[in-house]
């Protein structure tokens, strides 16, 4: 793996994407505890829930002062008002050499509007391998999220029974998988 220029600080079109400060934290812990988002998930609306999310933003946070860093989760701002709409990541230091595994969410108030989810990935995996020179990108997804096809050539490994959340709603997780000569052709030719 390359190691890239810290900090992360990518842009597109739309969207800012940038390593998280401590000014962000309200905004994600907002996000976190949105009626929408937690009914998704089947969190209550309780200081254990809140601690968790402050947790996992802690985890973010630590992340870019590993060395080497192996995790990279950025959040991702709206250009034009500096919004945070979501997070996204390519998580390194779990997965296989060479590979990584990508994440990515979208605040309720962002969920399936403005192909968001879809620039924000293709961001993300272009960082991943342009930059930290990845072989495989590998996620996992509920079988109701349609638009992981829109990942140029992302291949289904595998099906599961997914958590409980997934089972209410008659899905189930799916493995997924990109290796960057697919990636490459994809963009090639678009």
């Amino acid at each position: 793996m390359r190691v890239p220029e810290f900090p992360v600080h990518l842009h597109s079109t739309r969207f800012v994407f940038r390593d998280f400060t401590e000014t962000d934290r309200a905004g994600f812990i907002a996000c976190q505890m949105d009626e929408r988002y937690r009914a998704l998930y089947g969190h209550p609306d309780s200081a254990e829930t809140r601690g968790r999310s402050n947790a996992l933003f802690d985890r973010f946070l630590d992340w870019q002062h590993a060395q080497p860093r192996r995790n990279f989760q950025i959040g991702i701002f709206d250009r034009a008002t500096a919004e945070l709409i979501g997070c996204t990541g390519l998580r390194c230091r779990d997965a296989p050499a060479n590979s990584a595994t990508f994440g990515i969410e979208l605040s309720p108030a962002h969920w399936g509007r403005y192909r968001a989810a879809i620039e924000a990935a293709a961001l993300m995996i272009a960082y991943g391998f342009r930059e930290l020179d990845l072989v495989t990108i590998i996620g996992d997804t509920a079988s109701g999220n349609k638009r992981i096809a829109k990942l140029a050539g992302a291949e289904i490994t595998a099906e599961r029974p997914g958590p409980d959340w997934m089972a209410e709603r008659g899905w189930t997780e799916i493995d997924w998988s990109l290796h960057r000569h697919v990636w490459e052709q994809g963009t090639a030719q678009a």
